[in-house]
């Protein structure tokens, strides 16, 4: 039988394996096989690839025409044919190594986490693939942890994109909050003013008071009271149900939200970099 050693391109490979021989295959077998790598060297991949088929058909377990074939596969971005001719190798010799290593890289080629570990992590310690099959590991787990990043975010968007629509619009919005009505709030920062949309859509203004200057967080307390944090002005103005507006708090150093907890207001304060808690009751 011929022995091929021959590169294509730069990167492929062919070879006859170790467990092959001639001896231990058909006449008619060896004849499709050794047609085979001639079609080869002249350029005719897929004659080529058709005479090393005619070779397995007359013997099962034609080990170097597997590894050839999935060599011109390869070569040919036929990755899962390729796949497939390196698991018929893998079955007729599962310690060969070489062919497990190229399993796991083309598993990762074609995307299937999964399989690419499974192979990959067959070679182990002390194995002289070792420390290449470790470099694919960690090639396969980064690929892996940033396509899970990938889908995450193509999810989000999808859902965004699916569910999002415009209550409406205002200028420069910041802080929302709901009273226990189920009646939205928005500050306006731009014009200094508090808008409320209805539970049917409906919106308009609640409060555009001189007290209000640059407006952003908002909180309601369990009376329905709005808290606004003031922050071009410094403070935290009160909002009764009926529209009264006060100052309920000074000297807070650029309040920028709100949140009510029982009878605790937190407040972040943005100019000192600090939260204050302050009790409502």
């Amino acid at each position: 039988m011929k022995k091929i050693f021959i590169t294509l391109g730069l990167t492929l490979l062919l070879g006859v394996s170790a467990a092959g021989s001639a001896l231990a295959y058909s006449t008619e077998g060896a004849m499709y096989y050794n047609e085979g790598l001639d079609l080869y060297e002249r350029g005719e991949y897929g004659k080529a690839i058709e005479s090393f088929k005619s070779a397995v058909a007359k013997d099962p377990d034609f080990v170097d025409a597997y590894y050839n074939m999935g060599s011109l596969f390869e070569y040919l971005k036929s990755y899962q044919s390729a796949i497939a001719c390196y698991t018929k190798i893998n079955q007729l010799d599962p310690d060969d190594m070489e062919v497990v290593l190229k399993l796991a890289e083309l598993y990762h080629k074609v995307g299937n986490t999964e399989r690419a570990l499974f192979y990959v992590t067959k070679i182990k310690e002390g194995d002289d693939l070792y420390s290449r099959a470790t470099s694919l590991k960690n090639q396969i787990v980064v690929a892996s942890q940033r396509e899970a990043a990938k889908s995450s975010l193509t999810n989000i968007n999808t859902a965004n994109s699916t569910n999002r629509s415009v209550v409406d619009k205002f200028s420069g919005p910041t802080g929302l909050a709901i009273d226990s009505r189920g009646i939205l709030y928005v500050a306006s920062y731009t014009d200094n003013s508090i808008y409320k949309i209805m539970p049917n859509g409906q919106s308009q203004l609640f409060s555009k008071s001189p007290l209000l200057g640059g407006p952003i967080g908002l909180a309601f307390d369990s009376m329905d009271n709005l808290y606004v944090a003031n922050y071009a002005k410094n403070n935290i103005l009160k909002i009764t149900k009926a529209g009264k507006v006060y100052t309920f708090m000074n000297n807070i150093t650029n309040p920028y939200y709100l949140i009510i907890k029982g009878n605790n207001m937190y407040i972040t304060e943005q100019g000192n970099n600090t939260v204050v808690r302050y009790k409502l009751y």
